[in-house]
C-alpha cells in the first residue's frame, strides 16, 4: 500500500520553472524518462495536496534530489 504524504510545493514550483517547463511540458519529459507522472497529479502536488509517495519518488527523481527534500513533515511546522 503507498501512503499519502504532502510536498514542498513552493519548492516543486521553483525546481520545474528553474527548468523553463510547464506543467505539460514537465509531464511529458517524465513519459519519456519512464515516469508515471500525468499533469492532474503534478497540479495536485503544486497545489499542496496530498500525493502518494511514489508520486513524490518520482518526482524526487526526475529532479534528481533526495525524496526527502520535497516532502513535508507533519512535525517539521
Amino acid at each position: 500500500m503507498d501512503r499519502s504524504v504532502k510536498l514542498n510545493y513552493i519548492k516543486l514550483k521553483e525546481l520545474r520553472k528553474n527548468l523553463g517547463l510547464s506543467q505539460e511540458k514537465l509531464a511529458l519529459s517524465c513519459q519519456k524518462k519512464s515516469l508515471c507522472l500525468s499533469i492532474a497529479t503534478l497540479k495536485r502536488a503544486e497545489c499542496g495536496r496530498a500525493v502518494f509517495y511514489r508520486t513524490a519518488a518520482e518526482l524526487a527523481r526526475f529532479y534528481q534530489i533526495s525524496v526527502t527534500d520535497i516532502i513535508i513533515y507533519e512535525n517539521s511546522i
